[in-house]
């Protein structure tokens, strides 16, 4: 009579190293759900940090430039249209300033004509009468003088006004977007055809007491 084995007929005799073993690491008291993370995941999820962390660095640099890029642009936007305006003032000062030149220029040539008519009917007065040369001879010097002076000062006047005209268009390109002369060229041809002018209406002015009766 055979005997069936307690586990029935088809028991399976268990070897030991046939079978996987699980091993479990234990929990132990106060660890984190980070430490329970594998170490595969916990070196990615490092990896994924820091680059998010250099990301938001960057990002935060290239908007502190641009700000800052922004404000510099802003304030030379500020300074051009500062400059633009002083400009366009100066523009039309000096446009006035020829306006008024031109007006004196066209005076002091109409005097002129008088002084010399003056001079020539003086002279026909002398040759016929015949007496009082002397006074008449000294009247035609005088006006003479004053003729001579009369066209120092117009000749003046002319060079100013051109001078100022060369000004206005050198102002004029100083304002535009790719100005062609150096500002410090510009400022010292002013500041000579200041000198010119103020001569010339200094000279005008004396003259226009000597020309009004």
């Amino acid at each position: 009579m055979t005997t069936t084995p307690p586990n029935g007929p088809f028991n399976v005799h268990r070897v030991a190293a046939n079978e996987e073993t699980t091993v479990l690491t234990p929990v132990t008291e106060g660890s984190t759900a980070l430490d329970r993370i594998p170490v595969s995941r916990q070196r990615l999820w490092i990896a994924v940090t820091a680059v998010g962390v250099i990301l938001l660095a960057v990002a935060i640099g290239l908007i502190v430039h641009l700000r800052n890029v922004s404000l510099k642009w802003e304030q030379q936007v500020t300074e051009v249209k500062a400059q633009n305006y002083d400009l366009g003032q100066r523009v039309a000062s000096e446009q006035a300033q020829v306006v008024n030149l031109h007006g004196e220029n066209d005076q002091l040539a109409s005097q002129l004509k008088t002084v010399q008519q003056k001079v020539l009917d003086l002279g026909a007065s002398a040759a016929q009468q015949g007496d009082n040369v002397q006074f008449y001879a000294r009247q035609i010097d005088q006006l003479t003088t004053t003729l001579s002076t009369a066209k120092g000062v117009a000749n003046a006047l002319d060079r100013c006004i051109e001078g100022k005209t060369q000004l206005i268009g050198y102002l004029k390109d100083a304002a535009s977007a790719t100005p062609t002369y150096d500002p410090a060229q510009i400022t010292d041809f002013e500041a000579s055809l200041k000198i010119k002018c103020d001569n010339a209406v200094t000279s005008n002015v004396q003259l226009q007491q000597v020309l009004t009766p």
